[in-house]
């Protein structure tokens, strides 16, 4: 085996670079490279639900945004199915921009594995690393955007 390989297999955290993978598939980490994921790893933290466990309700002031690593949650306004996000998707990511009421509930349809970032620890990531920090606002904004087009077009239709 090439000395190369050897020294990957002894100084490399493979299950690290697995999560890091996994962030690096979410749209609101497009264009990090390695390191910059490392660092977002870093300050998330996963926590197991059971099915039908509520993640917060609505009115609930956002502290946090969620991603599924595992699972599948609903999300509902007032009582009424909105959206269904599942394995590699997340939700809740305003709270990472602001921390008002949120506007829905999010709960698990199964067992699920979900990651979350709080937004302290998000703002202190920005301070520190104020180019990553500008990338993943912009892609949240970019993000944003597309899913009010999407919402403003849906509801266009319905008139």
């Amino acid at each position: 085996m090439p000395l190369k390989k050897v020294l990957e297999n002894i100084f490399l955290d493979k299950e690290l670079i697995e999560k890091v993978k996994f962030l690096g598939k979410l749209d609101v980490f497009n264009g990090l490279d390695y390191r910059a994921l490392a660092r977002v790893y870093q300050i998330m933290e996963v926590k197991n639900y059971n099915a039908g466990e509520v993640i917060f309700s609505e009115g609930d002031i956002g502290r946090a945004i969620f991603i599924i690593k595992k699972g599948e949650v609903a999300l509902s306004k007032s009582g009424k199915p909105l959206a269904t996000v599942k394995d590699g998707e997340f939700f809740g990511e305003m709270a990472l921009l602001e921390g008002v009421p949120r506007t829905a509930t999010a709960k698990t349809v199964c067992a699920s594995e979900i990651g979350f970032i709080y937004k302290v620890r998000f703002d202190s990531l920005m301070e520190a690393y104020p180019a990553l920090g500008l990338k993943i606002v912009h892609n949240l904004a970019r993000l944003l955007s597309y899913r009010l087009r999407q919402t403003s077009a849906q509801y266009v239709k319905s008139i």
